[in-house]
């Protein structure tokens, strides 16, 4: 974090081609042939580079080594605000292409991290597809994707006491606790996952074996909240649960989830 009143860093072109393991050229014929957009102030004949630019870089070049052309992979890497990416991945879900629809996910991944993905992309590319006349296909092959990137998202090494993840006995949305569970590894935090529809006793019997930091119960659909044995925290996501509870907490959003689990007691 720069300190109030320092220049951000910028990073000459030697130094990013060096990032992106690319020769100098390449980089040049980037900028001769797409046009480029740099968003780091430039002065003097040299570009000058800051850290946007470079995870818009790493975006191309991730779009690129997954077979898209560089022309596309430039559009998509350096207009984001647009709904480009969106458009890119249900083309990609409606031709049933699993992994064209991972590449587009996992290049969003890597350049913005989970919770910018979720509520920009993947979130909007399900809305597109939810409606009354959506195809049950190219849902499935759209959360199968999904997860498949977020999977990818390595899981972090001795973090302590485990966040344990689940659905609500009869709800089988485990897409939303897919997303937490990759966005807690990216920050540090892991997480158990125990699935679709978990029966109350079950929970309780996996809260006794694994003595999590927190349990989170998702739910897409009206229900009561568990009852816990003992003190385990307990975290209630999902717009199915009453609007308040007595020793539940209630994150609005993935982010909300994340920052809360993640703060520091």
């Amino acid at each position: 974090m720069e300190s109030p009143g320092t220049a951000p860093a910028t990073w000459s072109a030697g130094a990013v081609a060096r990032m992106l393991e690319l020769p100098p050229s390449t980089l040049r014929a980037w900028h001769r042939r797409y046009g480029l957009t740099l968003s780091a102030p430039q002065a003097g004949a040299h570009r000058r580079y800051d850290s946007a630019d470079v995870h818009a870089l790493l975006r191309m070049k991730h779009l690129i080594d997954q077979g898209f052309s560089t022309g596309t992979a430039a559009s998509r890497a350096f207009h984001p605000g647009r709904g480009a990416d969106v458009e890119l991945l249900l083309d990609a879900v409606t031709r049933l292409d699993t992994d064209r629809s991972i590449a587009v996910l996992e290049a969003q991944l890597s350049a913005e991290g989970v919770v910018a993905t979720w509520d920009r992309l993947c979130r909007p590319a399900l809305d597109a597809l939810g409606g009354p006349d959506h195809c049950i296909d190219l849902v499935h092959v759209l959360a199968w994707a999904i997860t498949v990137a977020l999977h990818r998202v390595p899981a972090p090494v001795g973090t302590g006491a485990a966040i344990l993840l689940a659905c609500a006995d009869g709800d089988r949305h485990t897409l939303p606790l897919e997303a937490l569970r990759a966005a807690l590894a990216e920050n540090g935090r892991s997480a158990l996952l125990l699935g679709a529809s978990i029966p109350e006793g079950a929970l309780r019997d996996a809260v006794r074996r694994t003595h999590p930091a927190a349990v989170v119960v998702w739910s897409s659909q009206p229900a009561k909240p568990p009852r816990l044995r003992g003190k385990a925290r307990l975290v209630l996501a999902g717009p199915g649960w009453p609007a308040r509870g007595k020793r539940a907490e209630r994150p609005e959003s993935l982010g909300d989830a994340v920052a809360l689990l993640t703060a520091r007691e």
